[in-house]
């Protein structure tokens, strides 16, 4: 992205606002121009031209040890190039360390059992989609009923 003086835009931060929208904070370098632009994480990663840290994300890795911080910096960054990813999120940073898997409470097991076999694959990944997308590690029963509700409009005046 470039200024109208024709200097390149340069990213200064990223804040998660909530669960799905960030915001992405930047200036030009030669005029101090500033602007910001809010989206959810995947709409605001491709423009990004390095790897940046969300404020939460660095929050995280400034509480570590000394001794671990560039040990975790490195993962992280090498897990999100992998998927392609530049902006690292609280969301990215547990992934990372999950390593893109989650697991599943006894009772949610149970639960999934009970699903139709014809839907019971796409609501496993929806389920571990979602999980991963909000930083979670485990699939719980909850989850399950807010994505029951969310899809069909069921499930949480039941519960």
């Amino acid at each position: 992205m470039q200024c109208g003086c024709g200097q390149c835009w340069e990213w200064t931060e990223v804040e998660e606002i909530d669960d799905t929208t960030c915001l992405g904070i930047g200036a030009c370098p030669i005029c101090l121009a500033r602007f910001g632009v809010e989206g959810g994480a995947k709409e605001i990663d491709p423009l990004l031209e390095k790897i940046i840290w969300t404020d939460e994300a660095g929050h995280i890795l400034e509480r570590l040890p000394p001794y671990v911080a560039p040990l975790v910096r490195e993962e992280v960054e090498g897990y999100a190039q992998g998927k392609g990813a530049r902006l690292i999120t609280f969301a990215i940073l547990t992934e990372s360390k999950n390593r893109g898997t989650v697991f599943w409470s006894p009772e949610a097991e149970r639960r999934l059992e009970r699903v139709p076999a014809a839907v019971q694959s796409m609501a496993r990944i929806e389920l571990e989609r979602t999980a991963i997308d909000r930083g979670m590690s485990e699939v719980t029963v909850a989850l399950m009923e807010e994505v029951k509700a969310r899809y069909f409009g069921m499930g949480a005046a039941q519960a």
